[in-house]
C-alpha cells in the first residue's frame, strides 16, 4: 500500500519565532540557545490550543521542572528536544495524539465536555488503526553513559482504552453511550477498573475498561540492555492487575503471559555496545494485530521490524496491540526513569500510515 504521511514535522519551515508552543523565553534567548518548554497537558482530559502544540505535532505530558525538563534548540538540522528527568519523575514526554481545536472542529462544546469527563479527548486524532501498518522514524542521542541506577523508557506505543466499555454485576459486557456513562458517575466512581459506590465507598460489582498494564510496546535503555518490549491483549475487558513483564537476556522472541495477555522482547543489545553522544536513527515499522470487536480473540496477527542507523536489527512476527476500538499512538522522551534519572535528546520525527 502507498504510505500516507501524517503531520510530518516541517523542520525547514520552523524557527524559534514560528513555533507554536507554550514557552517562557527571555530576551537573551537568541540564536541556538535552548528554550525551556513549560506547557503540560493531559492528552485524555485536555484540548490543546495552538500555544500548547510544539512544532505543529506534539503536546508535552508529564512532570514539571525540576523533576521533568524539556528544552527546544534550533539547529541547522531542525529542532532538537532535550529531555531530562530525575528519579523522582514519572514522565516527561511528547505525545503525537491529543485533542485539539483542529481535530475537534465541528464537535459541540457539550460533547467535548463529555469526552473530557470520560478521559477520551484524543478520540478523534487518527494515529493509525489496529490491523494497519504504521512506520515511525526519529533520531535519539544519549548524552550520558548508562550505569547502574540510570535509564528508563525513551519511546513507547500506548493503547487507548474503550472508556465506556463496562461489565455489570451480572457479567454483561456493554458499550454505554457517553451520556449514560457520565450519568453513572453521579452514584459511583472507578478505582482503576473497579466500580466503587459513592454511598458506601465499597466495590459495587461494576467494572470498566482501563489500560492493559503497561504500554503495548516500549524501548528501554538501562545499564545492562537497550531493548524493545512488545505486548498484546486480545481480551476486550482488560485486567490491569496482571502485567506481562518479559525480560531482556531471557525472553528474546519468547512469549510470556497467560489468559490472552502475552509479551516478548523483539530486540535487545548490550548497553555497552550502544553509542553515547552520537545520533542514532530509529525506524520502527509495526503491523498492528487486528482483534475481534465481539470476542476475546485475534483475527489477524502482526509484525514488528526495527532498524538502527539503516541496519535491520529485528524482524518479528506475532501479536502487538490491545483489543480496543481506537488505535494506538506514539510517545517519545522519558517514561519511568530509574532512581538516578535519565537524559535523552530527540529530533526528526516522522510517521507514515499504510491504509
Amino acid at each position: 500500500m502507498k504510505g500516507i504521511t501524517r503531520n510530518t514535522v516541517a523542520i525547514l519551515l520552523m524557527g524559534l519565532g514560528a513555533c507554536s508552543q507554550s514557552i517562557n523565553q527571555s530576551e537573551s534567548s537568541v540564536n541556538n540557545a535552548a528554550v525551556e518548554l513549560t506547557s503540560r497537558l493531559s492528552a485524555q482530559k485536555n484540548v490543546a490550543t495552538a500555544e500548547d502544540i510544539v512544532d505543529d505535532r506534539f503536546i508535552i505530558v508529564g512532570d514539571r521542572s525540576p523533576n521533568g525538563i524539556v528544552t527546544r534548540e534550533e539547529t541547522d538540522d531542525g529542532p532538537v528536544y532535550h529531555f531530562s528527568a530525575t528519579g523522582e519523575a514519572n514522565r516527561i514526554e511528547f505525545t503525537t495524539c491529543f485533542g485539539s481545536e483542529e481535530n475537534l472542529k465541528g464537535i459541540s462544546n457539550e460533547e467535548i465536555e463529555l469526552f473530557k469527563k470520560i478521559k477520551s479527548a484524543y478520540e478523534f486524532d487518527d494515529e493509525g488503526k489496529y490491523g494497519e501498518t504504521v512506520t515511525y522514524e526519529w533520531s535519539a542521542l544519549f548524552p550520558e553513559k548508562m550505569e547502574e541506577g540510570k535509564g528508563g523508557i525513551f519511546a513507547q506505543w500506548h493503547g487507548r482504552p474503550d472508556r465506556t466499555l463496562v461489565k455489570d454485576p451480572e457479567g454483561n459486557l456493554m458499550h454505554l453511550p457517553k451520556e449514560q456513562f457520565v450519568g453513572m458517575l453521579d452514584t459511583m466512581h472507578f478505582n482503576k477498573n473497579i466500580g466503587i459506590s459513592n454511598k458506601t465507598n465499597k466495590p459495587n460489582g461494576w467494572w470498566v475498561e482501563q489500560s492493559a498494564g503497561g504500554p503495548i510496546a516500549a524501548f528501554h535503555f538501562q545499564s545492562d540492555y537497550m531493548y524493545l518490549l512488545v505486548r498484546s491483549e486480545a481480551n476486550r475487558m482488560s485486567d490491569p492487575t496482571f502485567k506481562v513483564k518479559p525480560k531482556p537476556g531471557r525472553h528474546l522472541n519468547k512469549l510470556v503471559g497467560r489468559d490472552g495477555k502475552y509479551g516478548t522482547i523483539v530486540f535487545e543489545k548490550p548497553s555497552s555496545e550502544v553509542p553515547v553522544n552520537e545520533w542514532i536513527d530509529f525506524k520502527v515499522k509495526i503491523k498492528y494485530t487486528k482483534y475481534s470487536t465481539t470476542e476475546d480473540k485475534v483475527l489477524e496477527s502482526g509484525r514488528v521490524q526495527v532498524w538502527m542507523n539503516d541496519e535491520k536489527v529485528a524482524d518479528w512476527n506475532g501479536d502487538v496491540g490491545k483489543n480496543d476500538l481506537h488505535g494506538p499512538y506514539f510517545k517519545f522522551g522519558i517514561y519511568k526513569p530509574r532512581e538516578k534519572g535519565f537524559k535523552v535528546d530527540c529530533r526528526g520525527f516522522d510517521q507514515k500510515i499504510e491504509r
